[in-house]
């Protein structure tokens, strides 16, 4: 099994605790954007919410928080993966969605009239389109770009030999295919990335629930699927 993200020691640690190996291969990189130094002095100007919808999101907002002195902040953060780090950091998010999407976050966004969305590159439009049509002011700072990584020739050979993959984003479904023809059996971490990895040639399990919860419970039905594929001699 591989992992394309690079930052998931505790999910290989539940994968190994099961006897699964796993290895990761980052696919991805993020950079910081010029918005980035202009974040600190954003988050005075007196928003009803600040949302974030990504983990790189979250961290490049705790040290804008941390240069502005900690000012009072209403964070809504997508789900419990970015409201971890957001924890971590003492930043507390004021709302969670029921579900770990964008455009659930949109959905059910208390009521606001001024937000600022802390966002990267590719983050898709659903916020900000979701809470516009409900009549909220958004604002998006895009803070940090998403690029991807020259691949080592041991980690192209990870992707060769992987017979189950995790995906956690479309753009690392996108970066994979463009490495290798190999389409191992995926699990992805929501609707969007199970989309993309589907148009990509990849046969699917898409969490059922969003989030890293979700995607484990879809490694452990990939990995099964793969294990009976192998013991039928197909």
């Amino acid at each position: 099994m591989l992992l394309t993200r690079g930052k998931d020691r505790a999910l290989l640690a539940r994968l190994a605790a099961l006897g699964i190996e796993a290895a990761e291969v980052a696919l991805l990189e993020q950079v910081d954007l010029p918005a980035r130094a202009l974040l600190s002095e954003k988050l005075k100007e007196g928003w009803d919410y600040v949302a974030v919808t990504s983990k790189e999101g979250a961290k490049r907002l705790l040290l804008a928080w941390e240069e502005a002195g900690r000012p009072f902040l209403r964070v809504a953060a997508v789900g419990e993966g970015t409201a971890g780090v957001l924890r971590a950091g003492g930043l507390p998010p004021a709302f969670l969605p029921p579900r770990a999407t964008a455009k659930d976050l949109a959905q059910s966004f208390p009521q606001a009239q001024r937000v600022l969305f802390v966002a990267g590159d590719l983050a898709g439009r659903d916020l900000e389109e979701g809470l516009r049509a409900r009549g909220v002011e958004v604002v998006r700072l895009p803070v940090y770009a998403t690029r991807e990584r020259a691949l080592a020739p041991e980690e192209v050979a990870l992707l060769e030999r992987a017979e189950v993959v995790a995906f956690f984003s479309p753009s690392g479904v996108r970066a994979f295919a463009r490495w290798t023809a190999k389409r191992p059996k995926a699990a992805a971490i929501g609707p969007s990335t199970g989309e993309e990895a589907r148009r990509l040639g990849f046969p699917v399990v898409e969490a059922e629930s969003p989030g890293i919860e979700g995607l484990f419970a879809a490694l452990l039905i990939a990995v099964a699927a793969v294990a009976a594929l192998a013991a039928s001699g197909r």
